[in-house]
């Protein structure tokens, strides 16, 4: 379903502030596609962005929710789309991380999509019960290894990021983790509170409020330094351990075969949007880090990504998701 939502109608043909490149050469109005359903937490960063860059800009930008298809139905809209810079999409890991399985695509999103900018970074989290003997990540991969079968994590679906993860944190335990995929990570988290599932994996959203509350605790996060909404979780590079860090990252995409120089404007907007303060807190409420970059380091990290987890694909034999 199509779901449209003008969010802001500039009334200035083109502005140029400072930090911000002139709007020039674009269209009227702008179409920002996000590939989730109204009203999630990437809903809502999409039209944080959209405000602040229509406001600097002049522009009308509307965001379209296209979900479906693990986030290839809005990639293929924006890739078949005229390369004028009017049709943005914003892009998510499954951009990354769906080459890495192999299968046949309607389109390669790293070939057929011009990259604009990094946008945020949501880092992952590995949780257990707070009953659990494990106080600490290292105290955790033992207690693993000490059990007679396997010990299970719950995560939101099969093949994402965080099921990946946490295949790549079971070759601590000579793959003694094993996956139990939910339908959604409200179900999954759940379970892990009561108890059913000894360990939860996902983003820090959906387990911070858990983790704070004592309810759960946080062993070990996937970011490069500590996350405000679960600083009392301890980070990957703290443990000894940077080759687990991990994030669900979102960036802005448009059609290959757009000019340059407009790439070059819409990176300079998202790059000012995201230094603005007030946006920035939006973000950090979300959960995301601001991240922001050129449009060469972000198509670099989609690809080094790509190689990273068709690795621990092939080696935990995961199957492609469906």
């Amino acid at each position: 379903m199509l779901n449209r939502r003008v969010v802001v109608a500039g009334t200035i043909a083109s502005l140029t502030l400072p930090g911000v490149a002139s709007a020039q050469g674009l269209g009227g109005t702008v179409r920002l596609v996000v590939p989730y359903g109204p009203g999630g937490s990437t809903d809502t960063s999409a039209r944080v962005l959209a405000e602040r860059m229509a406001s600097d800009l002049g522009k009308t930008i509307v965001v379209e929710n296209r979900p479906g298809g693990g986030t290839m139905v809005g990639m293929v809209n924006v890739a078949k789309s005229k390369p004028d810079g009017n049709s943005l999409l914003l892009m998510t890991t499954t951009a990354a991380l769906l080459p890495a399985f192999d299968m046949q695509l309607p389109i390669d999103p790293q070939k057929d999509l011009a990259m604009v900018s990094q946008l945020a970074d949501i880092p992952c989290v590995l949780a257990v019960n707070a009953s659990n003997s494990a106080k600490t990540f290292p105290e955790f991969l033992e207690w693993v290894k000490a059990q007679t079968g396997p010990v299970n994590y719950s995560t939101s679906s099969t093949g994402g990021l965080p099921h990946l993860w946490g295949e790549l944190i079971s070759t601590r335990t000579n793959g003694k983790l094993q996956h139990i995929p939910y339908k959604a990570a409200a179900e999954a988290l759940r379970d892990a509170v009561a108890g059913h599932v000894p360990a939860f994996v996902d983003v820090t959203t959906p387990v911070d409020a858990q983790i704070n509350a004592g309810t759960m605790r946080g062993l070990i996060c996937g970011a490069p330094k500590r996350v405000a909404n679960v600083s009392s979780v301890p980070t990957a590079a703290e443990l000894g351990m940077p080759e687990l860090e991990a994030a669900v990252y979102f960036g802005v995409a448009t059609t290959a075969g757009t000019p340059a120089d407009v790439i070059a404007s819409w990176n300079a907007a998202i790059n000012a949007a995201l230094k603005v303060e007030s946006v920035r807190e939006r973000l950090t409420g979300l959960g995301y880090i601001p991240t922001g970059g050129t449009p060469d380091a972000y198509a670099k990290r989609l690809a080094s990504e790509t190689e990273r987890w068709r690795k621990v694909i092939k080696a935990a034999n995961i199957p492609a998701p469906t």
